[in-house]
């Protein structure tokens, strides 16, 4: 009998364990204002990207904006060859790197998109301190996740 529950202990630890690490993390969420997600770029550090998620017909579509000196760029937290892994970006210093495949670039260099797994351009545009991203040009985004 002892032996069944230290059994069935040590499967829902392994489950626990391996449910945990799946998925991506919860990013800062932002709302939809007047048919745009507006973000106060005020807070960005420069050549750090900063994570947002916002909820969109039940879909969580995941965005990064990063400041780069006096430039402001924004993608989709998901790359065009490893989207349907669902894995997105993480950060490391002054690189970028998919969490599907490893695949590591420069935060200088993510507008030119060079090789088949970077980051997906997201079109937004500054105005005065706040960056705004048209909510259609999200919704056309939400096939990515």
């Amino acid at each position: 009998m002892r032996s069944v529950f230290y059994i069935v202990l040590i499967s829902v630890c392994i489950i626990i364990l391996v449910t945990s690490c799946q998925g991506k993390p919860a990013y800062e969420p932002v709302e939809v204002k007047k048919g745009y997600v507006i973000i106060d770029i005020t807070g960005l550090k420069d050549s750090e990207p900063s994570f947002y998620s916002v909820k969109l017909n039940k879909k969580r579509i995941d965005f990064f904006l990063l400041r780069l000196g006096k430039d402001i760029e924004s993608y989709l937290d998901a790359c065009m060859k490893c989207y349907p892994n669902k894995k997105g970006f993480r950060a490391d210093g002054f690189y970028l790197i998919c969490k599907y495949c490893n695949e590591r670039y420069p935060l200088d260099s993510l507008q030119k998109g060079i090789g088949s797994c970077y980051p997906i351009p997201l079109k937004g545009y500054l105005e005065g301190k706040l960056y705004k991203i048209d909510i259609k040009t999200l919704e056309k985004a939400e096939k990515f996740f």
